[in-house]
């Protein structure tokens, strides 16, 4: 019970409390390290320009970058973007991640470690660092 001591952890059990019984959490590419971001996130940008640090710091781990939003500035924006490192879910997919990922964030930059079973295993919010990836894979047993 101590994971769920502080407002924001009686929130988060209320939340988890409301789904309705049966409803499965939606899974994710194992053993990846989710950067969201957006074309009109300037921090977002920077990330980009880091992922080759920031992939060298996933170690096996794969860095995914997940566009949440759609058009010209996003196709732009991904570019620069290896193609296997890209990640992007049709818009019912989208819709259920943010239901189920981004309720306790306030914008971008975010980013979610998953684990090698498909479940989120750690979040960061703010621009992600190679140190902060590290510190994600090795949170989630990596």
């Amino acid at each position: 019970m101590k994971r769920w001591a502080g407002f924001g952890g009686w929130a988060a059990a209320l939340m988890l409390a409301a789904v309705p019984a049966g409803a499965a959490a939606p899974t994710y590419p194992a053993r990846t390290i989710l950067l969201f971001v957006a074309s009109w996130c300037a921090p977002c940008h920077g990330e980009i320009a880091a992922l080759p640090r920031l992939s060298e710091a996933a170690g096996s781990w794969t860095v995914l970058v997940v566009p949440i939003d759609r058009g010209r500035a996003t196709a732009a924006m991904l570019a620069g973007v290896p193609v296997a490192q890209r990640w992007v879910p049709d818009a019912a997919r989208m819709a259920a991640m943010r239901d189920d990922l981004f309720g306790g964030t306030a914008g971008l930059p975010f980013s979610v470690a998953v684990g090698g079973d498909g479940r989120p295993c750690g979040v960061h919010r703010g621009v992600l660092s190679a140190a902060r990836v590290a510190a994600l894979r090795a949170g989630c047993g990596g």
